[in-house]
């Protein structure tokens, strides 16, 4: 059974015992040349995020500090879950969203980004942000940057501020961490995809044959259950919604026409 908290573990742990320096994305800004092989991680707290306090203690027990992007939704920015993770020293992030939510109206779109990173910013330090996808979108919510720079906010953006040239890039957007139809925008700018990663174990494997000096993954602590029921329930939502993005997907192409 893939996709459980002790899988992710098995990812992790796999990473240290091939010499991975496992970081998050703000210290791979701050400091990129002196850690050699290394494994970004950016978990994107969508949503259940007493799932991401668990990966976040894992992580600690291992030494390890990743990031953690939270939406300002109730169903995501859980004030116990953010202070807790914060406390286990990892990076908190914003998972913004304000494009769609604003319903592509600049100046609210502004004013919600001003204000969700404001509360936010009252349970924990915030210096990156990550877009989180909204699929049901026609746009993308980085078009929120043609009209304001977010640097303006003392942060950097998780897509926009790196260079991931050189990176093996894998997500588990998809239930999958191969190619698939069902990604809509879990992509970074400039990185590899590999062909012949799908799993979890693919991926620990991959590791372990540091196939990669630089590897970059992206989580969604949701889709990580040990108990079988959660596991279950996950796995028939991400069922509907791969079907519901595979059709977004061919509909948006269509819509583009040729070329």
């Amino acid at each position: 059974m893939d996709f459980t908290q002790a899988k992710y573990v098995s990812i992790v742990e796999a990473a240290l015992a091939a010499d991975y320096h496992v970081c998050g994305i703000r210290d791979w800004y701050d400091d990129p040349a002196k850690q050699g092989r290394v494994l970004i991680v950016r978990h994107d707290v969508d949503r259940q995020p007493w799932n991401a306090l668990e990966m976040a203690r894992n992580e600690h027990a291992r030494g390890v500090r990743t990031s953690y992007y939270f939406r300002a939704l109730p169903c995501s920015l859980v004030p116990e879950v953010v202070t807790g993770i914060r406390d286990l020293g990892h990076e908190i992030g914003y998972h913004y969203e304000d494009w769609s939510l604003a319903r592509f109206d600049k100046a609210r779109a502004i004013e919600m980004f001003d204000a969700n990173l404001k509360r936010l910013r009252e349970l924990a330090p915030v210096s990156s942000i990550a877009m989180h996808g909204s699929p049901l979108s026609r746009e993308s919510n980085l078009t929120i940057w043609k009209h304001r720079d977010f640097r303006d906010w003392g942060v950097i953006d998780a897509i926009e501020s790196l260079d991931f040239k050189g990176f093996a890039s894998f997500t588990d957007a998809g239930r999958t961490f191969g190619q698939t139809g069902a990604n809509l925008r879990d992509y970074l700018r400039g990185e590899d995809r590999i062909d012949d990663v799908h799993s979890s174990d693919d991926l620990a494997a991959f590791l372990r044959a540091r196939r990669y000096e630089r590897v970059h993954i992206g989580v969604h602590p949701e889709r990580w259950n040990d108990a079988a029921l959660p596991w279950a329930r996950q796995w028939a939502f991400d069922f509907a919604a791969n079907s519901v993005k595979r059709g977004l997907k061919l509909m948006r192409k269509a819509q583009a026409g040729p070329g």
